[in-house]
């Protein structure tokens, strides 16, 4: 006589095993996800290095942006497919017309590998429709014309860990070409703005995002705004200080540090023959002074008739006024540090941009430390 199970018995077997399954496989995801934010902790650091390396070379400046990717590109893109989509990969030539810093100067030969991707197709896919930005679409990208001596943010099968905050101060820099010495301005691509800084928009999370860095930084301003040049970045002298953060995955709530960029508001005083920033013809009773006009006195120094003064509202990153086309949140695309009151010197800048909205960012390193909060 056969013996056998009986069908009670099979479906009672295959109810535990599904509830085992269904117990198993969510920590197996989380543990999954955990090596992987564990692998960009590690990348960061490595681009950290760099980033240091960098600044030993130049008295402790360090670079004034950051692209990411490698200096390669997939002169042919296939969106169709997500298998071998990146074909006819060929080297940037001449490297140093690569715009990313660390890559054109060798500090580093390719950024790191963004362990979250499988399929870069989807993030060729982003960079190629960026309703934010102004050129409609980013030209560090792959298979874009005229932009194979430019690299790519992402690298040439769109795996590389690259940067997604914009910077509209350093839209150019100066290119030498190294066969015949010439040298010419060169955009950086780096004003190139995503419509995006936290992981999640609403209730929905954006898959391109995990495994990704920003880098932004600062340092001391010295030059006088100019009525000619109201809507123009005033750069800092040299960077020195900076912000280099990775972005975990979509079910990590990370680090709340991202958020729109916010203004500072200076004080204008008109009738004095001065501009409307920070001016060394503004002197106050022990001599000139380059301190922007403070709040509370509408005139600090007792001018009198005709020097009144009224607010002027000014982003911390161009030092421009509002532009007449803002809409909130999206000027610029993104900010880790947030506006300081008007002081002693034209960097007004904290670190720390909280918006209450999920980040994701798993690790924030900046110069020579870790960071470790508001300072």
């Amino acid at each position: 006589m056969r013996k056998g199970f009986t069908l009670i018995e099979l479906l009672v077997v295959i109810v535990i095993i599904g509830i085992l399954a269904a117990i198993a496989l969510p920590n197996y995801i989380k543990v999954k996800e955990k090596a992987k934010e564990a692998e960009v902790k590690a990348n960061l650091h490595n681009v950290q290095l760099s980033v240091e390396r960098f600044a030993v070379d130049t008295e402790g400046a360090y670079p004034n942006y950051l692209i990411g990717g490698e200096p390669k590109f997939a002169a042919d893109v296939f969106s169709g497919s997500a298998a071998n989509a990146f074909t006819d990969i060929q080297e940037c030539d001449p490297i140093e017309g690569v715009s990313d810093p660390l890559l054109r100067k060798g500090y580093i030969d390719a950024y790191p590998r963004n362990p979250f991707v499988r399929s870069g197709i989807a993030i060729h896919q982003v960079q190629a429709n960026l309703p934010s930005s102004t050129e409609g679409d980013d030209p560090l990208r792959n298979a874009y014309e005229d932009g194979e001596d430019l690299g790519t943010r992402f690298g040439a099968y769109c795996t590389a860990m690259g940067s997604v905050l914009a910077d509209p101060r350093f839209e150019e820099w100066y290119f030498v070409d190294p066969a015949t010495g010439q040298g010419q301005p060169a955009y950086t691509w780096c004003n190139i703005e995503y419509e995006f800084w936290d992981m999640w928009i609403g209730n929905k999370p954006l898959p391109y995002l995990p495994g990704q860095f920003f880098y932004k930084g600062v340092g001391p301003i010295v030059a006088i705004g100019t009525e000619e040049a109201e809507d123009e970045p005033i750069l800092p002298t040299e960077i020195d200080q900076y912000m280099l953060g990775g972005y975990g995955g979509i079910r990590t709530k990370g680090k709340d540090i991202l958020g729109a960029e916010r203004q500072i508001t200076y004080f204008l005083r008109s009738g004095a023959g001065s501009n409307w920033l920070a001016d060394a013809t503004w002197s106050g009773p022990d001599g000139p002074t380059m301190e922007p006009l403070q709040g509370g006195d509408p005139d600090p120094y007792g001018g009198g008739a005709g020097f009144d003064t009224t607010p002027l509202e000014v982003w911390p990153w161009t030092r421009s006024e509002i532009p007449p086309d803002y809409t909130p949140p999206n000027h610029p695309a993104g900010s880790p540090y947030t506006p300081a009151d008007v002081g002693d010197t034209n960097e007004q800048l904290q670190y720390g941009n909280p918006n209450g909205y999920r980040d994701a960012v798993i690790l924030v390193l900046t110069a020579g430390e870790d960071y470790i909060g508001d300072r």
